[in-house]
């Protein structure tokens, strides 16, 4: 171990990823993930009750309304036609799905929020209060919700699990890049709303771009997995199979999301190299202990001074 800490801390690209995955560690972020996957998929359900109440309104035909159903099964499992294939469209289904959809969501986005704060250290007392917390998550879920669900729809377009369309090699490739493009896009529009310090785009950009290439790759291993496994998965296993497989993308993707603010943060106050074992030997490792100290800070008027034994 001794001779492995030596090794990483003589060069960048052997310091800096060992250097963020020991910041994630101490930042205790595997629990943030833990609870925004938490809400992302309990915001899934009143979602798909606001989707099948709105259908049945607009589609009264019974077998139009059973071809879009079957679309959207095909890459959302969570949604089987034959379940609700009587279901009527009430007007206090749809505020209920509405009004739950609404309250979880604003969880995941307040959860992201105080998970990015964490990671820059951000003190309690500079954190912000209930209400412009509240007004600024209404504003990301309506701007990076419709994002995510473009997004998706892009990915399951070009790769025809949803519609059966095959496009040739270029079309692919464009509707590809395209769909890495935004989500890169969202995780900048994302960890520059939802963190409260003064952060450019290049500073959140090469966060963003881990973050956002690791999504697209989760999305069509997800889409491979529910299209080609899932579907015979459920005769057997039934729902638990896709509960399973929707919790764990939803905590990988916290986790991939995380790391990648963790990575901003890292090259952004040069970070590394860290000790990994005993320690604190590095002047990284004094600044990082540092700000842990000032995150502390509860009061405008209170005062955080550091010092290390020699």
């Amino acid at each position: 171990m001794e001779r492995f800490d030596r090794w990483q801390q003589q060069g960048r690209w052997n310091a800096l990823p060992m250097a963020v995955v020991k910041k994630f560690s101490e930042d205790q972020s595997t629990n943030m993930a833990a609870m925004v996957a938490f809400w992302a998929f309990f915001s899934i359900f009143p979602l798909l009750l606001v989707f099948v109440t709105v259908l049945a309104y607009a589609l009264p035909d019974a077998s139009t309304k059973a071809n879009v159903l079957n679309h959207v099964a095909s890459f959302l499992p969570l949604l089987h036609p034959s379940t609700i294939k009587t279901l009527s469209g009430t007007w206090w289904t749809l505020l209920v799905g509405l009004l739950t959809a609404l309250w979880s969501g604003l969880a995941v986005v307040k959860t992201l929020q105080t998970a990015f704060n964490s990671v820059w250290e951000v003190p309690f007392a500079e954190r912000p209060k209930f209400l412009e917390q509240l007004k600024r998550a209404v504003l990301v879920l309506a701007t990076i919700g419709l994002g995510l669900v473009v997004s998706t729809v892009i990915s399951s377009f070009v790769t025809g699990t949803a519609t059966g369309l095959h496009l040739g090699w270029f079309g692919r490739l464009a509707g590809y890049v395209i769909a890495i493009v935004l989500d890169v896009g969202l995780f900048v529009a994302a960890f520059r709303m939802l963190t409260d310090r003064d952060i450019t785009t290049k500073d959140v950009l090469p966060g963003a771009v881990f973050s956002g290439a690791v999504f697209w790759v989760l999305q069509q291993l997800s889409s491979f997995i529910i299209s080609r496994h899932l579907q015979s998965a459920q005769s057997t296993y039934g729902t638990f199979a896709t509960v399973i497989t929707m919790l764990w993308w939803f905590y990988l993707q916290g986790q991939i999301t995380l790391l990648g603010a963790q990575l901003n943060v890292v090259l952004k106050r040069h970070l590394w190299p860290r000790s990994l074992i005993g320690g604190p030997d590095t002047h990284a490792d004094h600044r990082a202990y540092e700000q842990y100290a000032e995150e502390r800070k509860y009061h405008d008027e209170e005062e955080v001074d550091t010092s290390f034994r020699q």
